[in-house]
């Protein structure tokens, strides 16, 4: 299963979600179903609360071997349906485990995506807009994708 594991600034405009960047002139959109691609709608500074629903930040988070990471994948991972999994810099157990020295910069693993137990979004708002999403959505849970 081909999956695409969110990061970034996103915003719901009329009903659909779209990645989001600030400029100097607004707010630019784009079609994050199209990796690196031109924005497709700038949106003026004065108009954005109007016209953006819902802004918000999305972190993806998994849980393996009963630890919570966050996912980063590049399109190297991605073609070998990879992921790298960068553990929390306070969870120590998950360090002990691993073998990881305490803070290290690059605590991370890289496994198969289908290994994970469970995925989701974590979602936080974004200043001065509306934040009208569930903090959280599961893309697996219990082992099964939703």
């Amino acid at each position: 299963m081909k999956i695409r594991f969110k990061s970034g600034y996103y915003g719901v405009i009329n009903g659909k979600e779209y990645s989001i960047s600030s400029s100097d002139k607004g707010w630019m959109i784009y079609n994050h179903d199209i990796p690196e691609s031109e924005p497709i709608l700038l949106i003026d500074k004065k108009d954005a609360n109007k016209k953006i629903g819902s802004a918000y930040v999305v972190r993806t988070k998994a849980k393996y071997q009963g630890f919570v990471f966050t996912i980063f994948q590049n399109k190297a991972l991605k073609d070998e349906h990879k992921v790298r999994l960068k553990l929390n810099n306070l969870d120590f157990d998950a360090y002990d485990y691993y073998g990881f020295p305490y803070r290290k910069d690059d605590a991370s693993i890289v496994v198969q995506e289908d290994e994970l137990e469970e995925i989701w979004e974590e979602r936080t708002p974004l200043a001065r807009f509306p934040f009208k999403v569930d903090k959280i959505k599961y893309i697996k849970k219990e082992g099964k994708f939703l």
